[in-house]
Formats: C-alpha cells, structure tokens, sequence
C-alpha cells in the first residue's frame, strides 16, 4: 500500500536497459537509457531534447535476452536538464503494442 505522501497508483522498479523511440507523426527517432517503470508509467533519460505533451512510440530492449521487448505508446509530461545536459523524461503509458 502507498505511504500517504505517495501519489502513485503502482509502484516503480528499476529496468535499466536501452530503448528507442519513434514520434508517430514525424519518424524522427532517437536513443534513450529506461531507469525505471510501472504499470502505468516510465521515467529515461536521453540526449535530445522533446517535448512536454509529445506522444512517441519505445520500444525497451532487455538486458536479459529472454525478457522480450516492450512495445508502448506514451506520452511525455515531463522534461528536465540534468547536470550533464541530458534530458530526464518521465511519461505514462498509454497503451501496449504487439510486435
């Protein structure tokens, strides 16, 4: 059960590991590290710059080989510069695609 000081509906777990990402109606596409996700969001840092609101399609790609990827639609509502001037992005995930 979440503390009273914590808004989330589930709880996070580290998933390390790298994805791609494609904006739906441009094709632009990049590289970003997953930190963390849950059952209804994601939290990744990356290199580029995007947008607050934007909606990208990831794709995660496991360490673990017999993990298999996951395909999602999410959109971004946070975006912040960290210290070595990456972007930490967080998101909710909007829906599960098949491969």
């Amino acid at each position: 059960m979440p503390s009273s000081t914590e808004h989330r509906k589930f709880s996070r777990a580290e998933a390390e590991c790298e994805m791609t990402y494609t904006h739906p109606g441009t094709g632009a596409n990049g590289t970003a590290n997953c930190l963390n996700l849950s059952a209804a969001g994601i939290l990744f840092t990356t290199k580029q710059k995007l947008t607050q609101g934007c909606s990208l399609e990831i794709t995660l790609v496991p360490a673990n080989p017999l993990t298999p990827p996951l395909n999602a639609i999410i959109e971004i509502t946070r975006v912040t510069l960290t210290d070595d001037k990456s972007y930490e992005v967080a998101a909710s995930i909007e829906g599960i695609k098949g491969l």
